[in-house]
């Protein structure tokens, strides 16, 4: 046996993907004893965060909650910025972002980064890529995201959002900013990115648009439900935030507005007020964990800078820190919140950060009175939650923990089935197995292990990961059995794929086994990622495979059992681009529209047939004016040949109209009384005439439009209408269930 260092017995997952609300995608906490792993000695988290709760947990059960005091100061302390050995200056702040490890970013065109040991630095991202920004933003690892000025230097008509890696600041395009389905929607102003890499950009129009990695274009998801101006300080810019239920959170004017997901018209969660009026002018807010909002701005009438906070699902904000208005050089800009809970605030002309200081202290300690597995959910000061890893806690009495193996057989013929078996001295709560061959981890977590497929000289032995008493988790090594395998049997097996290895989702591919010096009837298995798939003939096909499928063959070629296994031959399987069928445009005759077909996945390339009357036939959107109704054939095709094709039915219709005269003189023109034109599938329902004196002279329903036979041929019970005026009232059903009424005069002339 053999022991080795201790090791950490259970990780839970976390990840760092976050944009400014870290806490939001996850953080690490951790535990661990002040002494020992056994009864009597106390469990200890801890996290870089401010905690205000932690709740212990003992093989899945809470056993204890610690809650946390704080207290916030509401004198500032002053952090100077801009005295850099570069001479770089930061002087109109306009943003203010931290990350996970608590470094305060100030956003003038230029960043300066402050970390909590006092020291700063200085970035000028003019120098990297010669543009001109608007505003920042910060994710948890410290990478910068810039807006480009839409009229700076280097871009021509719209910004862009440009990442600076942490640390090096080397430079990537994340993403096209102000568009949202070809559509411009002002300058962008603030970003904010969630967990899963979505970006939601509010412009100058007061709009949130919403870009999905690997989309081309981005999404129109949220707007001002109101006339107001855009009435935030110029340091600013309005900004937005998502929180953990999808709900999106912007500013209009100077107040902020919640659009709910699914919801089609957001909310007023606070009211604000712009320059010159009273009440206080709001520039920024935050929003944490648990959806708490704290907002700050200027109370112009009391100069003073006002930061409150507003409990969620309250209409009555408290106010928390009130500052005078001079100490900010008369104009606060920005301000955020750290991982510790401390506030910091900028003005918009001066060099300087305020920092309000929260202090924070919570029982992080537990004692363990029994046995069993520990862990503890902790949540931050912002309300963000997280899980710890887990320790197991032993008796003092408990023994070292120790492994060996058995095995049915060490020396068979090939193919020989031979089973092992682990047996464990005082392994205790949590114990897992890992067994190896030849040192190649194999099986499951298992006191036993059964194979067939060794070769000569293959080692198995098996790892035991137990707490050894007090000392904590260690791993024990079993003794090491020797395989002696008759490899009696010269069989090979080899296969090929056909058409070939890279397809498309739903493609077929055939696998053909060809064997050497093998008996004239060999056995066949096929294995898909290992398991059998039930073919047993020389050949496997199927057309439902997955991305990195690998297959395999296995033959038993004679009565001495001369097994072979083939080569593998791994899938790269890719989703092609799907057009939902049966589309159908309408477009009045004479008119023009933009083509926007439903299509699902990546597209790479567009061809629409015929070219006739688009203005381009290889884009996703072209224009079409074509002069009668056509159908269109679309294909698409995504890197790697996958693609699709489908019909695409331009319908060019005349728009609904009514005539207000006739002559049913049977001359062959204008006969006939008929609604003339109106959109696709759309039904005359009722169709009334009725003389002056309020008589009905002709009823016709249910008739398509522009139907001349559906029509009043000018007589009244088989004669001759007299010449004259006569009311009309149509009813027209719309494809889309709707109706409308039309009424009128038309005139009988002969």
């Amino acid at each position: 046996m053999t022991k080795t260092a201790p090791y950490l017995v259970l990780l839970n997952c976390y990840i760092f993907l976050s944009p400014a609300v870290w806490g939001q995608c996850g953080y690490k906490a951790t535990i661990h004893t002040n002494n020992n792993y056994c009864v009597g000695s106390s469990l200890i988290a801890q996290s870089t965060h401010a905690l205000q709760s932690i709740v212990w947990y003992q093989n899945g059960q809470p056993v204890k909650t610690a809650t946390g005091t704080q207290h916030l100061d509401t004198v500032p302390v002053i952090l100077p910025l801009g005295n850099n050995s570069n001479n770089g200056n930061i002087t109109n702040i306009t943003r203010l972002c931290t990350d996970g490890a608590g470094n305060v970013y100030a956003f003038d065109g230029n960043v300066e980064i402050y970390s909590p040991g006092g020291a700063t630095t200085f970035f000028s991202p003019w120098d990297s890529v010669n543009i001109l920004f608007a505003d920042m933003f910060v994710d948890q690892p410290g990478n910068i995201y810039l807006i480009a000025d839409g009229y700076g230097v280097g871009l021509t008509d719209t910004g862009q959002v440009i990442k600076f890696a942490a640390g090096t600041y080397d430079t990537s395009t994340v993403l096209p900013a102000g568009y949202a389905n070809g559509e411009r929607y002002g300058l962008s102003l603030s970003l904010f990115r969630d967990c899963q890499g979505n970006s939601y950009i509010y412009t100058s129009e007061q709009r949130v648009l919403k870009w999905t990695p690997g989309m081309t274009t981005a999404a129109l998801v949220a707007g001002a439900n109101n006339g107001d101006t855009l009435c935030s300080p110029e340091g600013g810019f309005g900004q937005v935030w998502v929180d953990n239920a999808g709900a999106i959170f912007f500013m209009v004017g100077s107040g902020i507005q919640k659009l709910a997901p699914g919801a089609s018209q957001a909310t007023t969660v606070t009211s604000g007020n712009c320059a010159g009026g009273s009440g206080v002018w709001f520039s920024d807010f935050y929003l944490d964990g648990k959806d708490t909002l704290y907002q700050a701005g200027m109370d112009v009438v009391n100069k003073t800078v006002v930061l409150q906070k507003l409990a969620p699902g309250s209409t009555t904000p408290v106010t928390i820190a009130t500052m005078p208005l001079n100490m900010f050089n008369g104009d606060f800009s920005s301000f955020t919140m750290d991982i510790k809970g401390n506030f910091y605030l900028s003005d918009l002309a001066d060099n300087e950060l305020f920092e309000l200081r929260r202090s924070s202290a919570i029982d992080s300690a537990y004692a363990p009175t029994d046995t069993g597995s520990y862990y503890a959910v902790v949540t931050d000061i912002q309300g963000y939650s997280t899980v710890t890893d887990t320790i197991i806690i032993n008796s003092p009495a408990t023994t070292v923990p120790s492994i060996s193996i058995t095995a049915t057989a060490d020396s068979t013929p090939v193919c020989t089935p031979v089973t092992f078996t682990a047996a464990a001295g005082n392994p205790g709560p949590g114990a897992s197995y890992q067994w190896m061959v030849s040192g190649v981890p194999v099986g499951g977590d298992s006191t036993t292990y059964s194979n067939n497929l060794f070769a000569d000289g293959d080692e198995v032995y098996c790892i035991l990961m137990a707490q050894d008493g007090c000392l904590g988790p260690v791993a024990d090594t079993s003794n090491m059995i020797r395989m002696g395998i008759n490899p009696e049997g010269a069989a090979s097996v080899t296969i090929a794929a056909t058409p070939r290895t890279s397809i498309c989702k739903g493609q077929a591919i055939t696998f053909t086994a060809t064997v050497m010096n093998g008996s004239a009837n060999p056995a066949f298995e096929w294995l898909l990622n290992g398991d059998s798939t039930g073919d047993t003939g020389s050949t496997f096909a199927g057309n439902n495979f997955s991305n990195n499928d690998v297959v395999t063959c296995l033959i038993t070629s004679d009565d001495a059992c001369g097994l072979a296994k083939s080569n593998s031959i791994p899938l790269t399987v890719s989703i092609p681009p799907v057009i939902q069928p049966d589309q159908i445009f309408t477009i009045p005759r004479g008119g023009t529209l933009t083509l926007d077909p439903v299509v699902s996945g990546t597209v790479d390339t567009w061809a629409w047939s015929p070219g006739s009357w688009l203005s381009d036939s290889t884009i996703a959107n072209p224009v079409a004016d074509p002069p009668a109704t056509i159908t269109y054939t679309l294909m698409v095709e995504a890197n790697g040949g996958c693609g699709d094709t489908a019909t695409v039915l331009v319908d060019v219709f005349t728009p609904l109209a009514i005539p207000n005269a006739f002559t049913p003189n049977g001359d062959g023109r204008n006969d006939r009384f008929y609604v003339l034109g109106g959109p696709v599938n759309s039904i005359v329902e009722t169709f009334d005439v009725f003389n002056r004196w309020g008589q009905p002279v002709f009823r016709a329903h249910d008739a398509a439009p522009g139907d001349a036979s559906a029509g009043w041929d000018g007589r009244v019970n088989g004669s001759p209408a007299p010449s004259g005026t006569y009311v009309y009232v149509v009813v027209m059903r719309f494809a889309t269930g709707t109706r409308q009424m039309y009424k009128g005069t038309v005139e009988v002339i002969r």
